[in-house]
């Protein structure tokens, strides 16, 4: 019996050294909304621009739902505060939100929103990047992400987010704008 047991206690051990050495399982991908992924539908299938914008201010009342009212109140005084002026204070609410709620990309958006305003890059791409780690399809923040890029000279990154922000949102002007403004020139069609 001590022949069984020492070969279940090796198997055993074996088994375990593998899983550990084993590469961890990829992430499950997030968690789809089925909200936003109808309005997603129908945004890519309306006819006409104020079609479209109807839609995209469903899509960003959605993203404004926190879940949370602590978030939504920390939102809410982010906004007054950055209306009144006092960007240090908004931030200090958007931190908070960030950090009680990581998950909720819309602070991170506003965040960078807030850090592009005071012309601080850096931190404006990243939290853009955090803000599409959540919420891939933020058209905003790939917009932004491309003001961003043009801003720093980086016109083929710029370019990149651009499309990316016209192929969620075919109707995102500002995005249409700047893809029609580095497209030509970029890819070589320039006259």
């Amino acid at each position: 019996m001590s022949g069984v047991f020492l070969r279940t206690v090796r198997a055993l051990a074996i088994a375990v050294f593998l899983a550990a050495c084993a590469p961890p399982p990829p992430a499950p991908p997030a968690p789809s909304n089925p909200k936003l992924d109808a309005l997603f539908a129908q945004l890519h299938a309306a006819g006409d621009a104020p079609t479209a914008k109807l839609i995209e201010d469903k899509i960003w009342a959605t993203w404004a739902e926190s879940g949370s009212p602590t978030i939504d109140i920390l939102m809410e005084r982010a906004q007054i505060a950055t209306a009144s002026g006092d960007t240090s204070l908004a931030k200090q609410f958007l931190d908070e939100a960030t950090r009680l709620k990581p998950d909720y990309a819309e602070a991170w958006n506003r965040r960078a929103i807030l850090a592009f305003d005071q012309q601080n890059y850096t931190a404006a791409i990243g939290d853009i990047q955090e803000a599409l780690k959540r919420e891939p399809r933020h058209f905003g923040a790939l917009a932004g992400l491309g003001m961003i890029y043009e801003s720093l000279g980086q016109e083929k990154a710029a370019l990149a987010a651009y499309r990316d922000a016209v192929t969620v949102n075919p109707f995102l002007e500002q995005a249409k704008q700047g893809a029609a403004r580095l497209g030509p020139k970029l890819d070589g069609r320039e006259t």
